[in-house]
């Protein structure tokens, strides 16, 4: 992949995540460390205006005091974004930032090169999707835990948008999210026309979605349990369908003398953290939840699955359902 891809949904105009990780021209906010856990060490964050139309990348280096491989390697990484006069240079009016695509081509005087260099994030490591079917116009994919489902302005490597560009060879958009610590089957669209479709159906509320959730306490409420608690102030709707009581062989479980159980949950909603928080807050926190658990010292991952989705497939109007293989179905 030598030309620099379209990875995540930042790419694509209509999208409705379309400008959630785009940075701000001028942005003089104290530098954050975002997704990694790194120190904010030879971080560089530059906002430069290009003269002439000659050796963009040396004018951008020159002013980054970085070297021309690195900051090359930092746009092949999405840290490097371009944001494109719209008149005269100089009057102040640009286009949207997207992602650096080349030095080479698409770059005018008067252009803005924003430049997010985090050596820390830049090096991550990234972790592999599977594949788990191919729709032609989107495909299905098994996202571990730990990786990113969207990219920020200090780069898009780590997602699974840009990783499953890199192994399918389509371009890849998101349609959707799951929390970078839970696990499970995504959407990918490889079309501007399935990203339209896809986010339909994902606002109407056409896709069901099914999480598998092993939680701490010994579940023994009735099911199906409805929790519709606002979530951010927002209508949040999470239904627990099933639950089985399974007793934990972990050391954690033992010391506090807590079974675990499993649940089966659908949600109609897609609020941030949704699930976590439900789950949570009727006393029932998921298994390694770091973020709504704290006290607990945790010995595995978050243990929140997407385990199937269902709905008609917006080209074919055939029902489809996708169920998690086993061999990926047990997370942490």
């Amino acid at each position: 992949m030598n030309d620099k891809k379209s990875p995540d949904s930042s790419k694509v105009a209509d999208s409705p995540k379309a400008k959630s990780d785009v940075p701000k021209a001028g942005d003089t906010k104290e530098i954050e460390v975002v997704d990694q856990k790194t120190p904010a060490v030879g971080v560089v964050q530059k906002k430069v205006e290009i003269e002439g139309h000659w050796a963009v990348l040396a004018q951008v280096a020159d002013a980054c005091k970085l070297s021309r491989a690195t900051l090359t390697e930092a746009a092949d990484k999405g840290a490097v974004w371009l944001q494109q006069s719209m008149g005269k240079s100089g009057d102040g009016k640009y286009k949207n930032p997207v992602r650096l695509q080349s030095f080479e081509k698409g770059i005018s005087s008067g252009d803005l090169v924003l430049v997010n260099y985090n050596p820390g994030v830049l090096a991550a490591e990234p972790i592999a999707p599977t594949l788990v079917s191919d729709q032609v116009n989107y495909s299905i994919w098994y996202k571990p835990s730990g990786m990113l489902s969207q990219g920020t302005k200090w780069g898009d490597h780590t997602t699974i948008t840009f990783q499953a560009e890199k192994i399918h060879q389509k371009r890849s958009f998101l349609v959707h999210r799951l929390d970078r610590a839970a696990s499970g089957l995504m959407v990918i669209a490889h079309t501007k026309n399935a990203v339209v479709a896809l986010a339909d159906l994902f606002a109407k509320r056409k896709i069901d979605k099914t999480y598998r959730a092993i939680v701490h306490g010994e579940y023994k409420e009735i099911v199906p349990q409805l929790i519709e608690l606002p979530v951010e102030d927002k209508p949040a709707h999470t239904e627990i369908i099933s639950a089985e009581i399974n007793s934990s062989t972990k050391a954690e479980d033992k010391k506090n003398d807590l079974p675990l159980s499993t649940l089966l949950v659908k949600i109609q909603t897609g609020r941030k953290h949704q699930i976590r928080s439900h789950l949570s807050s009727i006393g029932y926190p998921v298994a390694g939840d770091r973020l709504f658990n704290p006290d607990r010292q945790h010995d595995r991952d978050l243990q929140l699955v997407c385990v199937e989705l269902a709905f008609d497939c917006p080209f074919t109007k055939k029902p489809l359902s996708f169920t998690l293989p086993e061999e990926l179905s047990t997370a942490g």
